[in-house]
């Protein structure tokens, strides 16, 4: 058996301080009250370990705000941060916990992420689905946020970037041109999109 000796609550950090058995647990006012202990209560092994188990989690919280005052994350990302100090489990509890409270939103990040990866960074569609899917965005969100773009004809996006990073006077030959083809297929772009607008230039040279 193990005795609390004091439970000192802190409404203003919506956090409580647990002393139990010589040991001090700090925990969040919530699994306070779901754990209903109070001073001079005498508890068990299994009240114990959920009141080691509370602050843990309230651990893997702050750690969460840690990594997010860094930058935006997906669901994913928090998950895969928090995993190499906690517990799965906890980690998957904490990333839902932060997307139901909204400190996360993968709909959102991945519409800003397309739209800098396009608007900045010319990617093609297939680029940004790809860095997408990476930050662990899933399909459903993925295409929503290139749904705006899906039906805007690529070709001048691929003539602009082309023009960018590759000499067009060397496009009349063909080993150079399967060199900037196999570029243009790596930056994401539509290979049907791709050989058009080389052929277009290729018929500037005939």
């Amino acid at each position: 058996m193990y005795v609390i000796d004091s439970v000192i609550r802190n409404e203003g950090s919506n956090e409580a301080v647990i002393v139990c058995g010589g040991d001090t647990f700090r925990v969040t006012m919530h699994d306070l009250l779901s754990l209903g202990v109070n001073e001079g209560d005498r508890v068990g092994e299994e009240t114990y370990e959920e009141i080691c188990s509370a602050r843990d989690r309230l651990l893997c919280i702050k750690k969460a705000f840690d990594h997010l005052s860094y930058g935006d994350l997906s669901k994913k990302q928090l998950f895969d941060k928090l995993s190499k100090k906690f517990p799965k489990d906890l980690c998957a509890d904490v990333a839902d916990l932060f997307a139901d409270r909204g400190y996360i939103d993968d709909a959102r990040l991945a519409e800003r992420y397309a739209e800098t990866f396009y608007e900045f960074k010319n990617m093609g569609l297939g680029k940004i689905r790809e860095q997408l899917y990476r930050r662990g965005i899933s399909k459903e969100d993925i295409e929503n946020a290139l749904a705006k773009y899906s039906d805007i004809d690529q070709r001048g996006r691929i003539i602009a970037y082309i023009e960018k990073k590759y000499d067009t006077n060397a496009l009349s030959d063909d080993k150079y041109r399967r060199k900037v083809y196999a570029g243009l297929m790596r930056a994401g772009f539509s290979g049907s999109d791709v050989a058009d607008v080389l052929r277009n230039y290729e018929r500037e040279y005939d």
